[in-house]
């Protein structure tokens, strides 16, 4: 099977990447913002070198792991949001469709309100901000178009990872330089380790599954709690994150409070365990020696 990951140098796309090497997979990586070694660039926008690409790769699989991520930033600037996150979407989707390709597409429980999490995969979208928003146009464009698809939604997700722009890469971070870090104590969650995800995504693609799946952390807790617990589990002083609440941050976007991921319907079909995030976080201090 030969695998092509559109986003490589992010975050999932690294780990994703990363996990598809490690089972001696055919891989190609592409890269926008982001140089890394070994991999190509690619503009999602620019069709004629996607297709051109896609049909050199000739893939049997395309992770559509590229986009526009900063929540506050999408907010700001909706247009931008949504040219780099849905029609670059339905870019990949057109290549993957001549391609004879599976699509595969990383969503969020951000497409929810936050009223009563954690959300089953029938549970129907309800977003509060641009990105939730676009990322529910992004999964009606993929059920609808797509000639084979997967839709995976995750949340929190954390880990080493090139530019460590994650939650729990930047509290390390600054814990480590000694400064302190306001973190909301209202915003619930199933934080998701990077490269259990990456293991489990690829399990599901071997396995070809179809249709829209939960993949996260197995445990749910507050951002405060999670952030204190990963400042002890990495010998960092925990006394220096203060916890707040969602509204005092004055984001720009709001965030789903009560959120996170129901993961009955993977479990039947995974054999790869799912990590609570205190086995998380244990394993990405392991991965980091």
């Amino acid at each position: 099977m030969k695998h092509l990951v559109v986003g490589a140098s992010g975050q999932i796309g690294g780990a994703v990447y990363k996990s598809l090497l490690e089972k001696n997979q055919d891989v190609m990586g592409t890269w926008f913002s982001q140089p890394a070694r070994g991999m190509r660039k690619l503009d999602v926008n620019d069709r004629s070198r996607l297709f051109k690409l896609v049909k050199e790769a000739s893939p049997d699989v395309i992770y559509a792991c590229a986009g526009m991520t900063n929540v506050d930033r999408c907010e700001s600037e909706p247009k931008e949001s949504f040219r780099i996150n849905v029609v670059g979407l339905a870019n990949l989707v057109e290549a993957a469709n001549r391609a004879d390709a599976k699509i595969v597409l990383l969503s969020s429980d951000y497409i929810f309100d936050g009223a009563k999490g954690p959300y089953d995969v029938t549970d129907l979208p309800n977003p509060l901000n641009v990105y939730g928003y676009h990322k529910v146009l992004c999964e009606q464009h993929v059920a609808t178009v797509a000639k084979s698809f997967l839709i995976v939604r995750t949340t929190v997700v954390y880990g080493w990872e090139a530019v460590g722009k994650n939650f729990i890469a930047r509290l390390l971070h600054k814990l480590s330089q000694g400064q302190k870090v306001k973190v909301p104590s209202d915003q619930i969650g199933s934080p998701t380790y990077n490269r259990n995800f990456s293991r489990a995504l690829i399990e599901l693609v071997s396995k070809d599954e179809q249709g829209v799946f939960h993949v996260s952390g197995s445990t749910q807790t507050d951002r405060y709690a999670f952030a204190v617990r990963a400042a002890q589990v990495f010998g960092l002083d925990s006394r220096l994150i203060h916890a707040v609440s969602t509204a005092d941050l004055k984001q720009k976007a709001r965030r789903p409070l009560k959120a996170g991921l129901k993961l009955d319907k993977t479990r039947d079909v995974l054999s790869t365990k799912l990590l609570g995030y205190e086995d998380g976080l244990r394993q990405m201090l392991n991965d980091e020696l």
